[in-house]
């Protein structure tokens, strides 16, 4: 009957240490998948708001109807800045910098293909 306690017990207890083994399997694969998901959540994120930047770009800059206002034009410097990406930065300074038509038109290209790439990451 001492044998029979003795054995219950240890049985319990390699029952319990799998229990606990496996609590804290389940608690690590938890914080990695909220991780991936926040990741995720964070890429998306930037890929619509480089679509919506686009979009708002397509809208100020190339779809012109007589003269964009300033405010539209800081609003869209503002966005392309929240991107947070040194080469899109970079590129809108070349755009607004530009002396004439052929080199605003060319950095006009090279912003949008920025654009693009950001939506595609």
């Amino acid at each position: 009957m001492f044998k029979k306690n003795i054995f219950a017990g240890i049985v319990v207890l390699i029952l319990l240490a799998g229990n606990i083994y496996l609590s804290l399997q389940y608690i690590s694969v938890n914080k990695q998948l909220q991780q991936l998901k926040n990741q995720n959540m964070d890429s998306t994120s930037v890929r619509a708001q480089a679509a919506l930047v686009l979009k708002e770009y397509l809208n100020v800059v190339l779809n012109i109807q007589g003269t964009t206002s300033s405010d539209d034009r800081l609003k869209l410097e503002s966005d392309l800045i929240q991107l947070k990406d040194p080469n899109i930065t970079a590129e809108w300074k070349s755009f607004v910098g530009s002396k004439d038509a052929k080199i605003s038109q060319t950095n006009a290209v090279k912003l949008i293909g920025l654009l693009e790439d950001k939506m595609t990451q």
